[in-house]
């Protein structure tokens, strides 16, 4: 008998451990497809078991000490569902009637802590960006700049104060008003003229952005991409990277900028622009009119481009005039008035640049109202009245420059050298040239430099040495001295010239800079001094 219930004893213990009590679960967490449940390994959940949830049945694909991983596919489980597992009998630990427990229980105890948003734990500082517009209601720079000069001829100097500002007239609309205005003084006091007391550049309401508005009027700093200031009104529409524009208005004494009704200016013009494409492509094309006294002036065609591309930048522009027939200039009925192209390449410190340009002198009947006629062009006396004088034509100016430099560590060096040719009264050529070297140690650097040339009316060659000091980011102090050696064509002989310059910038903040300039020369060409100071303040973002 005693056998028999040793054997009963067996067999009911056997029983008991291959049907232990399912354990109870719950889901903690839900993310990619898959429930996290508690608890895990420790109370016997191993890969493979199945997890009763409702109606699911779901099956564990990875388990710690207090979790479990559970693959939902199209299950439909939330956060704080309840089940249940049946724990395998190869779970419990033999003869002991216990959960087996494999791994130490804390083993990855705080696996999933609690999110932390970055703004509570991080604390960015603002960087300043320079003179970048800040949205608001009122933008304001003011800009100030003095110079003064003593000579053997005397004293002389002007100041101005420039105050250039914006100011939002709309909250919900991008209707604004720019204002840039100067005031001046003079040594030599104010006149009519060019000493002029004030001086209007922008008084201007306009509806979009600053640099490309749909509506202006008022004094319109620029009416097109080659027109300058106008009195009157510009309206843009665009389409996609097309824009077409046109313009009118009277255009303001070049002199003293006071309003003027004896010239207008007119026309359209028509601009791409492919700011998002690889090489970044601006084209724009100008056809504009002026009259004089109410007869037809200028007529101007005017073609800009310009392309960047990485370390690539290219622009080119070119400008074609329409002359009547007879007019005083001697010039033919279409003529190119200018043309250039320009071409730079910097990477790793180094850069190569290339420049051609083709001028020919300013014409119309405005400017020959205003300046002596032969500023205009070379004037040729007539056959039989040498008292009279007529424009020849033909009168042109042609260069080509080139600059390279090269930066290495503490160390550059930078060259330019340029060659012309001038046709008027005579043909002549001017040349020059320009090689300049910098060292940095630490917050101390050395100039040296040189330069040379020559032109119709002189020759001569300097030499530069400076150095420069910036013990803090607020402030910079350099001096430099240049010997030079000038020779007129009309002179008797060399003059030796000897001049000393210090400059120091100092920014006082973020919205405030200072710079100050003094300028001495000697020799036997001439003596003087000057001062120049600048400064540059941005009360109001």
């Amino acid at each position: 008998m005693s056998r028999r219930a040793l054997i009963a004893a067996a067999v009911l213990a056997t029983s008991r451990l291959a049907v232990a009590d399912p354990v109870a679960v719950k889901v903690v967490e839900i993310a990619a497809g898959v429930a996290y449940v508690e608890p895990g390994r420790a109370a016997g959940i191993v890969p493979g078991a199945k997890v009763h949830l409702g109606t699911h049945d779901l099956v564990v694909v990875e388990a710690t000490a207090q979790t479990a991983v559970v693959r939902l596919d199209d299950a439909r489980v939330a956060v704080g569902d309840s089940g249940t597992v049946d724990v395998t009998p190869g779970q419990l630990a033999a003869g002991t009637g216990k959960l087996a427990a494999p791994h130490p229980p804390d083993a990855w105890t705080g696996q999933w802590p609690a999110p932390v948003m970055p703004a509570k734990i991080q604390a960015p500082k603002p960087v300043p960006l320079g003179a970048g517009e800040a949205p608001g209601h009122t933008h304001v720079t003011i800009l100030g700049h003095a110079y003064g000069e003593v000579d053997k001829t005397g004293v002389g100097g002007q100041a101005e104060a420039r105050v250039i500002s914006s100011f939002d007239v709309m909250t919900d609309r991008p209707l604004s008003a720019d204002v840039d205005l100067a005031a001046r003084a003079y040594a030599s006091g104010w006149n009519s003229g060019a000493n002029t007391p004030v001086f209007l550049r922008a008084a201007q309401l306009r509806y979009g952005d600053a640099a490309d508005p749909r509506f202006a009027i008022g004094r319109l700093r620029y009416a097109a991409s080659s027109v300058g200031m106008l009195d009157g009104g510009r309206a843009a529409m665009h389409l996609g990277a097309f824009e077409l524009a046109a313009f009118g208005g009277l255009v303001p004494d070049p002199v003293n900028g006071q309003p003027d009704t004896s010239a207008s200016r007119f026309g359209v013009e028509a601009a791409y622009d492919l700011a998002k494409s690889a090489w970044q492509p601006r084209v724009a094309l100008t056809v504009s009119g002026s009259t004089w006294n109410s007869a037809v002036d200028e007529r101007r065609l005017a073609l800009s481009g310009s392309a960047t591309h990485g370390a690539t930048f290219l622009t080119s522009w070119a400008e074609l005039q329409s002359f009547a027939a007879g007019n005083p200039f001697g010039a033919s009925a279409v003529e190119v008035t200018g043309a250039g192209a320009s071409g730079e390449w910097r990477q790793d410190g180094l850069h190569l640049g290339v420049d051609v340009t083709f001028l020919r002198p300013e014409r119309s009947l405005r400017l020959l109202a205003a300046l002596p006629p032969d500023w205009l062009c070379t004037r040729i006396p007539q056959r039989g009245d040498v008292a009279t004088e007529a424009c020849r034509g033909g009168d042109s100016w042609t260069a080509v420059s080139g600059s390279a430099g090269l930066r290495r560590g503490p160390w550059s060096l930078d060259a330019v050298g340029s060659l012309g040719t001038t046709h008027g009264v005579t043909k002549s050529v001017d040349m020059s040239g320009y090689l300049r070297g910098e060292l940095h140690m630490g917050h101390r650097w050395l100039e040296l430099g040189t330069a040379s040339g020559r032109s119709s009316f002189a020759r001569w060659v300097s030499a530069d040495v400076g150095f420069g000091t910036a013990p803090s980011r607020r402030y910079d102090l350099s001096l430099r001295y240049r010997p030079e050696l000038l020779d007129y064509s009309a002179g008797t002989g060399a003059y030796l010239l000897h001049s000393l310059s210090l400059d120091l910038h100092y920014a006082a903040s973020t919205a405030l800079d200072l710079g100050v300039s003094a300028l001495g020369t000697t020799g036997a060409d001439r003596d003087a001094i000057v001062l120049l100071t600048t400064l540059a303040w941005r009360p109001l973002p």
